[in-house]
């Protein structure tokens, strides 16, 4: 897992990093909010003064006092601006009461999707959960856009949330002034010209480093990248009914061998799979692997396809296969060659005029069936932290993440820990496992096959 990284610090308005600003205008095609759920040891008495502790708190942590705000006529890209103090960012769902309940509400949801030019952030508690794991409790779900934030810059915004460590004073509230919104339009137009010649400028030179990549993995110094997978029964719309389950476990039973959590869990996926797919598919899973921050961009991560190897029948050996596998991917994610073709591709972005980016985005057409996919699945991991987080009096038991379905996966999986508990959230849609319970026994029995082979 990822270590969670520091905050920034970043002015009251500036504009959206390109690839921040792509996240924000998919969103409208592909519904991507995190909803970062905790669970605290809390039958939360008082809420009303916890409710108001939280206002105050939000309102010092940079990630949630931001909104987006977009530019005439797509002269340039979004900015972040100062959000005023919202009362109805926070809500209390008193009629759910069972742990089931609260997950089949957290499903639901998914489908009301923040609007981040109002507010990037909502905040879902759910008091007295009677048999939440580990006893009655309360839940808090923190609903992000994505744009605002990556996993990591996300778990940090929830560190500070729940926290009780003193946070910088408040932004004072600036409304830009009109005169200088339009100045900054007529300077983002009178400007195309130089910005285009420093696109086609920046494509030459990531060209040069894309050939260099080339190179470097036609001689073996560097990983090949992974190969793509025909798509599975996993791999459509969801287009039924959106489920989340979850599987709490002490860290210690997710290393047993000397695996680490991730390969762990993947190669409990890929046991899982087999069992619900059946032998035949060769799978891979989408795994989310950390990148170098980039100045003002919030979202600083990457993709890749680490394969499950379900043809092979000893679990220790697949264990092995995927590990190397995944060991792969990212040392050829992190090679300099890498990394020098990623900048030279940001800078050229960085150039393309916003209304450009934008169109882009606006011809992707979500009902496309890929004729390959990277992944059958997702498995994203992310470390959040120790356990010293507090809410309603208690402290955190556990924290779990359902990344979001796309229109080709309706089955993810979110790998999170705080302290020394990790929880498997996973997410699914009915249009590709009919039985969410079924696959979760699955998941679990996988689980329990993977800890007694390396044992």
């Amino acid at each position: 897992m990822p270590r969670v990284r520091a905050a920034h610090n970043r002015p009251g308005s500036t504009r959206l990093h390109p690839t921040d600003a792509r996240a924000y205008w998919m969103a409208s095609k592909i519904p991507s909010d995190q909803f970062l759920l905790y669970c605290f040891a809390s039958e939360s008495g008082d809420l009303d003064s916890e409710v108001a502790r939280l206002h105050e708190r939000s309102s010092r942590i940079e990630v949630l006092s931001r909104r987006i705000s977009d530019v005439a006529c797509g002269l340039d890209y979004p900015r972040w601006t100062e959000a005023g103090p919202r009362s109805d960012a926070i809500s209390v769902h008193r009629k759910t009461s069972t742990w089931s309940e609260c997950l089949d509400a957290i499903a639901a949801s998914f489908a009301r999707q923040v609007d981040p030019r109002v507010s990037v952030w909502h905040l879902h508690l759910y008091p007295n959960i009677v048999d939440a794991p580990g006893g009655t409790a309360l839940v808090a779900v923190l609903q992000l856009s994505h744009a605002a934030a990556d996993g990591t810059l996300a778990a940090r915004a929830a560190r500070d949330l729940f926290g009780t460590h003193p946070l910088p004073p408040a932004c004072v509230q600036v409304k830009p002034r009109a005169a200088f919104e339009s100045a900054s339009t007529i300077v983002a137009a009178a400007t195309l010209p130089l910005r285009l010649a420093q696109m086609v400028r920046g494509g030459v030179r990531a060209r040069r480093d894309a050939l260099s990549l080339g190179r470097g993995t036609d001689s073996g110094d560097i990983p090949p990248p992974a190969h793509s997978r025909a798509p599975t029964d996993l791999d459509v719309p969801p287009t039924g009914r959106t489920s989340v389950r979850t599987i709490v476990l002490p860290k210690t039973e997710l290393q047993s061998g000397g695996t680490t959590v991730t390969t762990f869990v993947l190669t409990a996926v890929s046991v899982a799979l087999q069992r619900l797919l059946g032998d035949g598919p060769d799978l891979a899973a989408e795994v989310t692997v950390a990148r170098d921050e980039r100045a003002d961009a919030r979202n600083n991560f990457g993709n890749v396809g680490v394969g499950l190897f379900p043809a092979e029948p000893d679990i220790r050996t697949r264990s092995q296969l995927v590990a190397a596998d995944l060991a792969a991917r990212r040392a050829r994610a992190n090679h300099p060659l890498s990394r020098a073709a990623r900048a030279s591709q940001d800078d050229v972005e960085a150039h393309v005029p916003a209304f450009l980016a934008e169109w882009g985005v606006a011809q992707f057409d979500p009902t496309a069936a890929p004729p390959m996919v990277t992944g059958n699945t997702v498995v994203s991991s992310v470390s959040r932290g120790a356990a010293d987080l507090t809410l309603g009096g208690g402290r955190v038991r556990f924290t779990a993440g359902f990344p979001a379905l796309s229109p080709a996966m309706s089955l993810t999986h979110g790998v999170h820990g705080i302290g020394d508990t990790v929880t498997i959230g996973i997410t699914s849609n009915s249009a590709a496992v009919p039985d969410p319970d079924l696959y979760e026994a699955l998941l679990r029995d996988a689980l329990d096959k993977v800890r007694t082979a390396l044992t």
